[in-house]
């Protein structure tokens, strides 16, 4: 070996510093770095099992909301159509309220009507009763005497009120 330039006892040393310089780092460099990367790919694998869960998770909630978004649709649909009905029952009830009240208002128009018809025959009356005794006055004033005259007028008011009945309402 030595006409190859190598010295046995350097060799021997080498080689021993070369198991020991691999033991070392063995022990102290790549267990580590083994360890650390063993370690870093756990939590990749545990980081990709809950990615899934959440994905799953996110899945169902989304499905979940899905059927409570259907319900509150649904919801929403009853409620409306408790309210149409409800209006529709106002506006039924507001209807008959407002067809008696103008029943009542109308009944009341005819009683007023009645009555101001009453009051202007009367007073149609009197004034031809009025207008008679005065044309009567004037024909007759020196011919009748007192008794006459309200026997004649007493006989013109009844005449006048028996013909005013039988006339009918007055437009």
């Amino acid at each position: 070996m030595s006409q190859l330039g190598i010295d046995g006892w350097k060799l021997i040393v080498q080689i021993v510093a070369f198991l020991i310089f691999i033991w070392i780092l063995r022990k102290y460099a790549l267990g580590p770095i083994v360890q650390t990367l063993d370690k870093r790919q756990d939590r990749i694998r545990e980081g990709m099992e809950a990615a899934q869960r959440m994905q799953a998770e996110m899945q169902a909630t989304a499905a979940r909301n899905e059927q409570i978004l259907v319900e509150a649709r649904q919801q929403a649909q009853s409620i409306l159509s408790q309210a149409r009905e409800a209006g529709d029952a106002t506006v039924a009830r507001a209807k008959d309220e407002a067809g008696k009240q103008a029943a009542i208002e109308l009944e009341k128009a005819q009683a007023t009507l009645r009555a101001e018809n009453e009051q202007a025959r009367s007073m149609l009356r009197a004034e031809v009763a009025d207008l008679a005794i005065a044309a009567a006055t004037k024909i007759v004033r020196k011919e009748l005497d007192a008794a006459t005259q309200k026997r004649l007028i007493e006989e013109t008011l009844n005449e006048a009120a028996g013909s005013a009945n039988n006339a009918g309402p007055v437009a």
